[in-house]
């Protein structure tokens, strides 16, 4: 059992950011780039419960502050720390590793995180807690934290706003920028954004679908926009391209229609797509929730215990089991006595029993 706040004179960094005058936001960078609010962030903090979005059995996350008497106009380079804790197996934080990195910062800053910060980075950067984001993360990430603080997008937004605006020549692809794209995506229910990305969406190339992807499965998309991806999806999957097939489900994973992606979901499960193993990846790491849907979840086991890598099973259910949000679904499956066959010989081999 971790050690309880009452017994810790270590503060939480929580109450480190109010010491120290900070206004802040908490990102989670492990499964899909979404804020956490305070309180529920002082709840996982003080183990009263679990990392709601564990990754590799961590917790893996962004705080981004800056001073609270800061006008919004001086808000544009904010502190961030981009901190990673591993889990125990409830799922809840390894507090000896974050007062660890909490002692570290008070020998090293005390409380003037925001006055000397800037200037004792690279002593703070000397410890086992952070990670760097992949390219595609971090400008994904630096696109929602613009629109979180209110500011303006990188210069490379209106140049990708021309091009999806067909306000440039289709060819020119090349000349687009993943910050850009990744801004685009962030602001995509401003203006005409989503509605002038759905009508240019047949003539795109594969190598924009990718970084779309890679941006657009991190924020909320509308109806008609899930709607025209599916349209397009499913093209793909009559022309049998798998890359494409993966790309556009990405592009839904933040998709307002549940019932509109669960339905898309059982068709794909249903397909010759379900031999790739980047389709059931995708919907572990980013459409998690679907498989609460009982539906979903028998599909989705199933044609996981029936795949050649006889590895994926307890890959991906000792991955999903870890994920608040569905393990009850999961701890439901190995109960269930109607399950498959082959999710009860999967199961068997998990839990070592065959």
């Amino acid at each position: 059992m971790s050690q309880s706040s009452e017994n810790n004179p270590v503060p939480t960094l929580g109450v480190l950011m109010e010491q120290a005058n900070a206004q802040y936001r908490i990102f989670d960078l492990g499964r899909r780039i979404q804020t956490i609010s305070k309180s529920e962030f002082d709840k996982i903090e003080l183990n009263q419960k679990p990392y709601p979005y564990p990754i590799q059995q961590k917790a893996r996350f962004a705080f981004v502050f800056w001073d609270k008497s800061d006008s919004p106009t001086h808000r544009k380079n904010p502190f961030i720390w981009f901190l990673q804790f591993e889990l125990d197996e409830m799922g809840l934080l390894k507090q000896q590793q974050r007062d660890h990195y909490i002692s570290l910062v008070i020998k090293e800053l005390g409380n003037k995180l925001i006055a000397q910060g800037t200037h004792n980075s690279d002593k703070l950067d000397n410890h086992p807690y952070s990670f760097t984001p992949d390219q595609h993360r971090l400008a994904m990430f630096n696109a929602k934290v613009k629109v979180e603080l209110k500011q303006p997008a990188s210069m490379y937004y209106e140049h990708v706003q021309s091009y999806f605006y067909g306000a440039l020549d289709s060819d020119k692809w090349q000349d687009l920028t993943v910050q850009g794209i990744a801004d685009y995506c962030a602001r995509i229910n401003d203006e005409q954004n989503g509605q002038k990305l759905g009508d240019c969406l047949n003539e795109l190339p594969v190598q924009i679908m990718g970084s779309l992807a890679a941006s657009l499965e991190h924020v909320e998309i509308g109806v008609s926009l899930t709607e025209k991806l599916i349209e397009m999806q499913n093209q793909f999957l009559q022309q049998g391209d798998r890359e494409q097939v993966i790309n556009s489900l990405r592009c839904m994973a933040g998709s307002q229609s549940k019932t509109l992606l669960t339905e898309q979901v059982i068709k794909l499960l249903s397909s010759e797509e379900a031999e790739e193993e980047a389709l059931y990846i995708v919907i572990a790491g980013r459409l998690w929730h679907l498989l609460n849907d009982e539906k979903v979840l028998m599909a989705y086991f199933e044609k996981v215990a029936t795949h050649g890598n006889k590895n994926l099973f307890a890959g991906l259910f000792s991955d999903l089991v870890a994920v608040p949000e569905v393990r009850q679904a999961l701890l439901s499956l190995v109960r269930n006595p109607n399950r498959p066959d082959a999710i009860s010989v999967a199961i068997g081999r998990v839990f070592g029993r065959a």
